[in-house]
């Protein structure tokens, strides 16, 4: 089975930073999987949210300048928790157009495929020093959504700070049921996502319900999904996901 897991920034910050605990818990988490023969892509936010503790005055530039503080910090991380399951991963900055161009885009697949042959974890994430406004995906939970179409991934899990999709927002009411499967992502389900971003995140709920209806309508099982559950990772390859599932187009 091939899964496309795309982590935002809250699953894997702290007060201060990387939470090593969290990145520790996520690699042992994948770990599980490709020791099982599942192929897995790593599709990361963090950058910024490590660099920022770094990066203290204020500058246009400061968010850019945090990327590029960050990204090295969050990979070297990433790097040493792979050694202790004696797995490699290597790291890929995209820009928009590389989706759009087809041959850059071809090239994007085949490389991919190649570290998948060889048990390689791949981890993407978007050039957020290089972007401007033309050439930005827009976030990380509709790189994920891409890059599962594009690899033709079996699965796509979006972990976050919540349970899933919910009847309302579980930030204001405690009571808010969660909603365990999704048939249809009309707008309907698009009106029930909070419009509340996180400090460090730049999608909220709403694009994560954008990014399953652009993987199902293309064929592929799309889990939301709370990235600080133990077993969150393992558990969506099996019948009992604890968040939310939204089912693909046949």
């Amino acid at each position: 089975m091939r899964i496309i897991i795309k982590v935002g920034t809250q699953v894997i910050a702290g007060k201060n930073g990387l939470d090593q605990k969290k990145i520790a818990k996520l690699i042992k988490e994948i770990s599980l999987l490709l020791k099982r023969g599942h192929e897995v892509v790593l599709v990361t936010s963090g950058a910024i949210g490590a660099g920022l503790p770094q990066v203290p005055f204020m500058n246009p530039h400061r968010k850019k300048i945090a990327a590029a503080i960050g990204q090295p910090l969050l990979i070297h991380d990433y790097i040493r928790e792979a050694k202790k399951y004696k797995f490699s991963i290597g790291q890929i900055l995209i820009l928009s157009d590389d989706f759009t161009n087809k041959e850059r885009f071809k090239n994007f697949v085949s490389n991919i495929k190649a570290m998948l042959s060889h048990k390689i974890l791949p981890i993407i994430n978007e050039n957020d020093v290089m972007k401007t406004e033309d050439l930005t995906i827009g976030d990380n939970d509709i790189l994920g959504a891409k890059v599962a179409v594009g690899l033709k991934a079996d699965k796509l899990l979006i972990l976050t700070n919540q349970n899933g999709l919910h009847i309302c927002n579980p930030d204001h009411d405690k009571n808010a049921k969660l909603i365990k499967k999704v048939s249809n992502i009309d707008s309907k389900i698009e009106n029930l996502c909070s419009l509340d971003k996180s400090d460090l995140g730049l999608g909220g709920m709403i694009s994560k319900v954008q990014a399953a209806k652009y993987a199902t309508t293309h064929g592929v099982e799309t889990l939301i999904g709370n990235g600080n559950k133990k077993g969150i990772i393992t558990s969506a390859i099996g019948k009992n996901f604890p968040g939310t599932r939204f089912i693909k187009k046949t």
